[in-house]
């Protein structure tokens, strides 16, 4: 039997509004997503916790509550002695801060959010020793300390005079080999 997959975000209900494009074109560039289908999920994500926290104002469970603001604070969204209704007022653009994509470029790693994205994809990034190629990773704060970015090493002295000695010998070797030929065909003329 195979499993099906669901989607991890749900679409916009009306296929055209001026003000959320607009708004979705905004944060795309701003924040370097591939495409909206990336701020979709950073809309579930934030649906999550808005749903959790209208469910525990309404029902005053302070145990859960607990549970969910220390969820909220290990991701860095709220301060540690929030109450529930701070989730509430939790906004797209605060998910879309805690994007490993968005930490490497806010650190000063990459030149431009999309320079990030790249280095995360490309697995130059890594946190606490291991590699992370998805750019939309939510962090913890512990896990935001620990990022190190590997940055592409420039060829050394050595390894470009390597490379020009390959150069040189390749070109000698086509030009002897061009000899050759011609010496072949004069002696093919001259029968």
């Amino acid at each position: 039997m195979v499993k099906t997959l669901k989607k991890q975000y749900e679409t916009p209900n009306r296929a055209w509004n001026q003000e959320r494009i607009d708004q979705e074109d905004y944060l795309k560039q701003n924040f370097g997503l591939k495409n909206k289908k990336e701020i979709y999920k950073a809309y579930s994500e934030l649906r999550s916790f808005r749903r959790q926290a209208r469910e525990l104002v309404a029902d005053r469970d302070s145990e859960q509550a607990k549970q969910v603001i220390e969820k909220a604070n290990s991701l860095g969204l709220v301060k540690k002695d929030a109450d529930i209704t701070d989730l509430l007022t939790l906004g797209v653009e605060d998910i879309l801060n805690r994007r490993l994509q968005t930490a490497v470029d806010r650190r000063g790693h990459a030149d431009s959010p999309l320079h990030a994205r790249q280095l995360v994809t490309h697995g130059r990034v890594s946190i606490d020793g291991k590699k992370v190629n998805v750019p939309g990773y939510l962090l913890t704060q512990e896990e935001e300390k620990k990022i190190e970015v590997q940055e592409p090493s420039e060829p050394t002295q050595e390894e470009t005079e390597d490379a020009e000695e390959d150069v040189e010998t390749a070109e000698e070797d086509g030009s002897e080999e061009s000899e050759s030929e011609d010496a072949e065909e004069t002696k093919e003329d001259e029968e």
